[in-house]
């Protein structure tokens, strides 16, 4: 499993009293380049979600800190993109550690395994570690999206059946303002219909969420120009030609000229 092709350097055990089951225990990361300083008190495991005959899905687990690790709620992340991995948010954002421009590896103080299981994900199939036997697979959309991440979701209970009962949360950034509505509405559905094991789903949170052009594109050129990162004068023309103007959406051709100007 890719646990095992990333061993280089010792880490600590999980220091909680789970059993895990041998399939999960198959997963469990044992070293890890530039980890030797990292002192941690707790698990990780990492490995394939099969979500289909094809179809194996690349999941990363980082048991939350603390002996009470197995009572905490269980997070799923996926970045957004769409296409992003999961292991950038993991590497840069709320993982338990950041790699230094040295190759080391340090803790990080606002990990989110200080207070949940984190369970990092990398999809659609074909985004970093996933993948399918059949090329077919990568030709996704949002719905596929949301039963592989589901089925995925599924697997992970399964193999991972000491955490059925934990509060699950299902995050993302970015995208994931299409990918966390869909897959929760693919949760509740799937629950109501009795399909087990049960997610013990307690809801889902997005940061900056993207649902569509017309709202995201703007958004961020506000927010160059909230940074000052564009000029005034630009951003009033932008406001004149591409806000105010009477039809905006008819306006493309000199508001796509403008924001390629302000990007």
């Amino acid at each position: 499993m890719f646990g095992t092709i990333i061993a280089l350097a010792l880490i600590a055990s999980s220091v909680n009293a789970i059993t895990y089951t041998a399939e999960a225990e198959a997963d469990r990361v044992v070293n890890i380049p530039g980890g030797e300083n990292l002192n941690a008190t707790y698990g990780m495991f990492s490995g394939y979600i099969p979500v289909s005959d094809t179809k194996k899905m690349h999941y990363w687990l980082v048991e939350a800190e603390g002996a009470d690790s197995d009572s905490k709620p269980v997070a799923f992340w996926s970045n957004g993109g769409p296409g992003c991995s999961g292991l950038i948010g993991f590497m840069t954002e709320q993982g338990p550690f950041k790699a230094t421009k040295d190759m080391k590896l340090e803790a990080n103080p606002y990990a989110w395994n200080k207070v949940a299981n984190m369970v990092f994900i990398e999809a659609p199939c074909g985004v970093g570690f996933s993948y399918s036997d059949d090329k077919n697979d990568y030709k996704t959309g949002d719905d596929q999206t949301a039963i592989d991440n589901y089925l995925l979701i599924q697997g992970f209970l399964k193999r991972f059946p000491e955490f059925q009962d934990n509060d699950i949360y299902i995050t993302s950034e970015s995208y994931g303002g299409h990918y966390m509505p869909t897959l929760a509405k693919t949760i509740v559905d799937n629950n109501a219909a009795g399909v087990t094991p049960l997610v013990n789903f307690k809801g889902f949170a997005v940061g900056n969420p993207y649902n569509n052009l017309y709202s995201g594109t703007p958004s961020g050129l506000e927010t160059y120009w909230g940074h000052q990162l564009v000029s005034k004068p630009l951003f009033d023309q932008y406001t004149k030609e591409c806000i105010d103007a009477k039809f905006p959406l008819k306006n493309l051709g000199p508001c796509e000229a403008i924001m390629v100007a302000m990007m």
